[in-house]
C-alpha cells in the first residue's frame, strides 16, 4: 500500500434460486491489493472446480510486498497455468472452464485483468464507468452494430461467452490501467449481478460500506429475478492516515 492511498474491502454472493451451491469462486486480499472474481462454466461439479482452481492459484502467488508489475505479472501467470491445467481435463471429455476478473492496486493506480464476462466497475463523483469489456457474443454484436445493447442479445438467447480460461487451447487475458484516487469505489461482479441490477441502483449501494454495499447488491439481484449465481466484491479507496 503506497503512502497517499489506503483501501479496505467487503465481498457477498450466494447461488441462485433452487441451486444447493454456488459455481462462483472469490479472492478478497486487501493487504496484497489483489481481489478476483470468477464464475465457472461446464456444469456444477466442473463449473465449481475450475473458478476454484483460478481463485487457488492466485493466492498461492500473492506477493503482498512487491511492487505493482511484479503483481501483475505474478497474477498473469497464475492465470495462465490455471488455463492449461483445466484445458488438460477438458482432454478427458470433461469441460471446466470460467471466468476471471483480477483487480490490483498499488502506487495510484488500478490493473484490471479479465477473461469473460464478470465485470469491473469504477464509481467516481456518482458516475459509474465498466472498466472490462465483455467477452461475449452479445458484446460483438454490439461492436457490429447487429444489435444496441446487452439486454437485446439476453432477450434472443445470444449472450454466450466467445473467451473464458479452459475454454480453447490458447489463452487471452485483457489489461486495463486506470488511476486511482481517494473517493473512488470499484466493484467486481460475475454477470449474475451486471445482468440484473442498473447502473444507477449500482451507484447508490456503492455509497456504503463495501461489505455493506456487496449485500445490497446480491439483494438487489435476487429482488430483480436474477436466476443465476451472483458474487459482488467492493473495493473503497481513501486517503492514508
Amino acid at each position: 500500500m503506497n503512502a497517499a492511498l489506503a483501501w479496505h474491502s467487503g465481498a457477498a454472493g450466494q447461488p441462485g434460486p433452487g441451486r444447493p451451491s454456488s459455481e462462483d469462486n472469490h479472492l478478497d486480499a486487501p493487504e496484497a491489493g489483489l481481489w478476483a472474481v470468477a464464475d465457472g462454466m461446464g456444469g456444477h461439479r466442473d463449473g465449481a472446480l475450475a473458478s476454484a482452481m483460478l481463485v487457488e492459484g492466485l493466492h498461492a502467488a500473492l506477493v503482498p510486498l512487491a511492487p505493482l508489475g511484479q503483481r501483475v505479472a505474478a497474477a498473469q501467470a497464475a492465470i495462465g497455468e490455471a488455463a492449461k491445467r483445466l484445458s488438460k481435463m477438458a482432454g478427458t471429455g470433461r469441460s471446466p472452464g470460467s471466468t476471471i476478473s483480477v483487480l490490483l492496486l498499488g502506487e495510484s493506480h488500478a490493473v484490471c485483468l479479465w477473461v469473460g464476462d464478470s465485470r469491473i466497475y469504477l464509481r467516481r463523483n456518482g458516475t459509474l464507468f465498466q472498466l472490462t469489456r465483455d467477452h461475449s457474443l452479445a458484446q460483438e454484436m454490439i461492436d457490429s452494430g447487429l444489435i444496441a445493447s446487452a439486454e437485446e442479445a439476453r432477450a434472443a438467447e445470444r449472450s454466450g461467452l466467445t473467451r473464458a480460461v479452459g475454454a480453447g487451447a490458447t489463452l487471452a487475458i485483457d489489461r486495463v490501467v486506470v488511476p486511482v484516487q481517494a473517493g473512488d469505489r470499484l466493484l467486481i461482479c460475475t454477470d449474475g449481478v451486471s445482468t440484473v441490477v442498473p447502473a444507477a441502483a449500482m451507484v447508490a449501494a456503492l455509497d456504503s460500506t463495501p461489505v455493506e454495499a456487496a449485500q445490497a447488491l446480491i439483494k438487489l439481484a435476487a429482488e430483480m429475478g436474477g436466476f443465476d449465481d451472483v458474487t459482488a466484491l467492493v473495493v473503497a479507496i481513501d486517503a492514508s492516515l
